[in-house]
Order: C-alpha cells, then structure tokens, then sequence
C-alpha cells in the first residue's frame, strides 16, 4: 500500500505579507487584514478605540492557519479591506494627516480620501477620526445655509463639481456609515438633475426606492420656490412704507418669476441678484430681500422633509453620538 498524502497547512507568514510603512520593529501585535500583516503598537489602537481595548484582550479562534506569534508578536486577524486599514493608521500615526489635505479639494477626492478612514473609525468607534472625516465630508455636501452660501459663492456647488455618480456615491457612504447630515444636501443636488439620469440604471446608483423619494422631492423644491424663497416675485406686494404708487402696479416681478419658472430644475435655495430688474421703489426692494432672505431659511430649515428625512437637529444628533 502507498502512503496517504500528506496535508500541509500554509502557515500565516506564507499567505500575508507584510506592510512596507506599517511595519515598526517596536510594534508589539500584527494584524492580518485580507493579505497583509500590520505591526503596529497595540497601544496606539487601544488608546483610540475601547473596541480595540477588547478586542486585543479576547482570545482568537483556533485556526490551523495562525501562528501563535510573528516576531514574538500576537496576532489578530480583522475582516477589513486591507487599503481601508492602512488609511485608518495612516491617520492614527499622522496628526496632520487631515491637515494637509487640499482646501480646494472636490467632493470625488474627498470621499477616496475619508472612505477607508470613516467606515473604520465608525466600526470601532474612533470619534475623533470620524469627526475629522464629517468635517471633511459637510465641507462639500454643507449642513447649514452659512456654509451653502459660502460653498456657492465660491462657485464650488455647480454641476461641474457635483457629477451625478460622484453624489450617488456621497449618499451610500453616509448612508452606510450613518452620517445622515449630508443627506438633504446631497438629495437636493440630486433632485436638480434631469430625470433621465435619475431614472437611469448604473452600477453605483442609489436604489430605486430612494430615486422615488428624490424625484417626490423635486416637486417639494418647486413647490418651495413658490412659496417661500421667491414668493416675493409670484406674488409681489409692495412695502408697508412704500410711497410710490407705480409699485402696487409693477409687472416686472411677475416677469421675472416666469423667466425663473422656465428653469427646467428648481432651485428654491438660489439667491436672488436682479433687483434692478423689479423696477420698484428702493422701500420695496429691502421689503423683498427680507421676504426672499426668510425663504431660503424656510426651504433649508425644510430642507431633510423635503426628502422623507428627520429634522437637522436629528440628524447632526446621530453624527455627534
């Protein structure tokens, strides 16, 4: 009789190599993610992350495949995209890794930048890496109507800067990662689309349940537009201390509410700048800019119920815990 076949089992240092930059001689546990070895200082991890705390003090599984020790070093296998994890050290080990990140950056940039880095510091619940990644993330996609205006103004909020799948992509990583802030902004810009590209189906889009919710959403911003953020023009009334009587009689703010009623995608958050052309009393123009300037807050405070979302003060409350 021949002899059975041996089975040898490949041990861990021969199916994982190790990390070119996240190899320290002094660490003192290796991490296996996917294909790669991470030494690193176990003190390091555990001080950012309670998770890690417990995680290193847990026993790990039997599994013929493990070593007890690399190098003298424990070893822990984690289910993570060995890219992610080396992101999430890079900024552990580097203080200004944020820091040194462009001003002017896009939005596309910004996500491969924050990916990696905020899906983990979310699963082991480093807050002050996630905080720094919703920084980041709000820079493009804003919270607040201070911060739109100051994005817009800088011309930094056009189609040109938010492409369709750039902004899909936004919405499944907050979604994923439980950053619902950035939400009604980014369904916002996705609502100004036409509805052949948010009826389209591409690999990366949101679902279809969520492109219903959009396009419901579209009607609720035009809606709005007539309501509150340019109501002044649909319905022009002249100033309580107007003097001129040629005001209560003005044509000019019907027309300009028709020529912006010919936008094909409505755009309640839009400021106005043609005042000029109301061809009113400088009384009824101020009376005008507070109505359009109480709007815009209006449409942002409605901003999340447009899009079957809580209120912003819910929302940002589930990016602070």
């Amino acid at each position: 009789m021949g002899e059975e076949p041996v089975s040898i089992t490949p041990r861990v240092s021969d199916v994982a190599t190790k990390d070119e930059k996240f190899w320290f001689y002094d660490g003192s546990i290796v991490l296996w993610v996917e294909d790669t070895h991470f030494r690193v200082h176990q003190t390091v991890l555990s001080n950012s992350s309670e998770i890690f705390s417990t995680l290193f003090t847990l026993p790990q599984p039997d599994n013929n495949q493990l070593q007890d020790t690399i190098e003298g070093c424990p070893i822990v296998q984690l289910h993570d995209r060995s890219k992610d994890f080396r992101d999430l050290l890079n900024a552990l080990y580097n203080p200004s890794h944020f820091d040194d990140f462009p001003a002017d950056a896009e939005l596309d940039d910004i996500l491969n930048f924050i990916m990696g880095i905020l899906h983990l510091s979310s699963k082991y619940v480093i807050q002050s890496l996630r905080r720094k990644c919703i920084t980041l993330f709000t820079r493009t996609l804003p919270a607040t109507l201070e911060d739109y205006d100051a994005r817009a103004s800088r011309g930094k909020l056009s189609s040109k800067h938010l492409k369709s799948n750039v902004i899909m992509r936004a919405i499944r990583l907050a979604q994923e990662t439980d950053v619902p802030i950035v939400l009604p902004f980014a369904f916002y810009c996705l609502a100004r689309l036409p509805s052949s590209r948010i009826l389209e189906d591409k690999p990366g889009d949101i679902s279809w349940q969520q492109k219903t919710v959009c396009l419901v959403g579209r009607e609720r911003l035009r809606y709005a537009e007539m309501s509150f953020s340019h109501s002044f023009l649909l319905g022009f009334k002249p100033a309580l201390t107007c003097t001129n009587l040629l005001c209560a009689a003005a044509r000019s703010p019907h027309t300009e509410w028709h020529l912006l009623e010919a936008s094909r995608h409505p755009h309640p958050l839009r400021p106005y700048t043609r005042w000029h052309a109301l061809n009113v009393c400088l009384e009824c123009v101020s009376n005008a800019k507070r109505q359009h300037s109480q709007g815009r807050q209006d449409v942002w405070k409605c901003l999340p119920a447009f899009f079957e979302m809580g209120t912003w003060d819910e929302l940002r409350a589930v990016c602070e815990v």
